[in-house]
């Protein structure tokens, strides 16, 4: 799909017609999308010095997205309007690791995790952004990361610990208000990933969890009991 410099991060648009992705082909970091059948790349934003910019997440409604400033060790959520051409800051984050930021199915409300000194939390801002936020507190977990929502918006998964073999997911009610469920543990059966890489899984929209391996890598995380390997012939291997 693309040619030229390096073209990394990309995101659907919500009519699955084009991407959304970063590329350094003029020099800096910035966004641009394309038609996803071919054509020309056109450029979305344009970061100042020192800044790198990462697109997150578009919206169901398809007329914004959410990305990502990078400035030093900084990270801020920002919104993109299609229709005014224009880029505005979001609900005040900031995190010192990628936000993994994620708009619910109905496009009203964006999850995100913000890691400060190395702790990662999830919250959740309504969008627009009125200046209220949700904190997730987990369970078990000292570190939670990458939300993602269910295709029917009623669940959040997410990283419980880069430490823990599963992953965890909470009931999500915004009626009458906005409230999280208990946790429950979801069995992941692919490798883990720090807060510090952009989300290493998604959900497909039949409710499918999608993951990566290693090339040449055994898929060591198979379940949450632990096995026992019997290898016949050792010598000869």
């Amino acid at each position: 799909l693309t040619s030229g410099g390096n073209n990394r991060f990309p995101i659907w648009t919500s009519d699955s017609k084009r991407l959304a992705f970063q590329s350094d082909r003029d020099g800096d970091l910035a966004i641009f999308w394309q038609p996803a059948d071919g054509g020309a790349a056109e450029r979305l934003t344009r970061p100042a010095p020192g800044e790198s910019h990462a697109p997150e997440s578009w919206s169901p409604k398809g007329d914004s997205f959410l990305f990502s400033i990078t400035k030093g060790s900084d990270v801020s959520l920002w919104t993109f309007s299609l229709r005014e051409g224009k880029a505005t800051p979001f609900g005040a984050v900031h995190s010192s690791n990628p936000t993994n930021a994620a708009f619910s199915p109905d496009g009203n409300w964006v999850a995100y995790a913000s890691a400060e000194r190395g702790i990662g939390t999830i919250y959740v801002q309504p969008f627009p952004a009125t200046g209220i936020k949700y904190q997730l507190f987990a369970k078990g977990s000292d570190s939670p990361h990458h939300p993602r929502w269910s295709p029917d918006g009623k669940e959040l998964f997410y990283d419980a610990n880069p430490k823990l073999t599963g992953f965890e997911a909470v009931s999500v009610t915004t009626q009458p208000t906005f409230a999280f469920g208990n946790a429950v543990t979801v069995p992941k059966l692919f490798l883990m990933a720090g807060m510090g890489l952009r989300t290493p899984y998604d959900i497909a929209p039949d409710g499918r969890l999608v993951g990566r391996i290693t090339a040449g890598q055994m898929e060591y995380v198979r379940s949450s009991s632990d096995q026992i390997q019997v290898v016949l012939n050792w010598f000869e291997d």
